[in-house]
């Protein structure tokens, strides 16, 4: 039979990993999730996109309309989509389709898609007037930065970064 000491410390270990277990998660659930961490600012954070621009005076504020106008556009053509697919959606899985309808809400979704992407270029082109050829290529990286993130299946592999050192040329 083996000596009681090491049931003992076999009894201890498995206490110390529960004790370190609960420590961890419930500290854990007191922390406040990233998203309630502290106030945020209203809207979209256009202001710190001209700081990076490093756009003043009357052109940060004309770039920052700019902005703002573009999201709540790009917003209620986003809406507009969303509720023509609840359409489509809804005529699709009713009890008897009517091709006619489906039909009208494929051609009004292309035209809604189309409007969004208008959008879009309304707003890289007006925002691209106001700008220096420096600011410029700033904002054009931003962009490209931005449409490679929302492509799926273009995103960076997990893993640890690299520096800029150990990249290759």
């Amino acid at each position: 039979m083996k000596p009681i000491w090491l049931w003992i410390a076999l009894l201890l270990s498995v206490g110390v990993n529960l004790g370190v277990l609960a420590t961890i998660g419930t500290h854990r659930l007191r922390e406040p999730a990233p998203w309630d961490r502290g106030p945020r600012e209203e809207g979209p954070p256009v202001g710190r996109a001209a700081d990076r621009l490093g756009l003043e005076g009357e052109k940060r504020d004309a770039f920052i309309q700019i902005q703002t106008d573009f999201f709540q556009r790009m917003k209620e053509s986003r809406e507009e989509l969303e509720n023509l697919r609840l359409e489509l959606r809804r005529e699709l899985t009713g009890e008897t389709p009517d091709r006619a309808v489906v039909d009208g809400l494929i051609e009004e979704m292309g035209q809604a898609y189309s409007r969004l992407d208008r959008v879009f270029v309304d707003n890289v082109l007006k925002s691209r007037e106001i700008l220096n050829p420096e600011q410029e290529s700033r904002y054009l990286v931003f962009l490209e930065r931005i449409h490679r993130q929302g492509r799926p299946g273009h995103r960076r592999p997990e893993g640890p970064r690299r520096s800029s050192r150990d990249r290759r040329p």
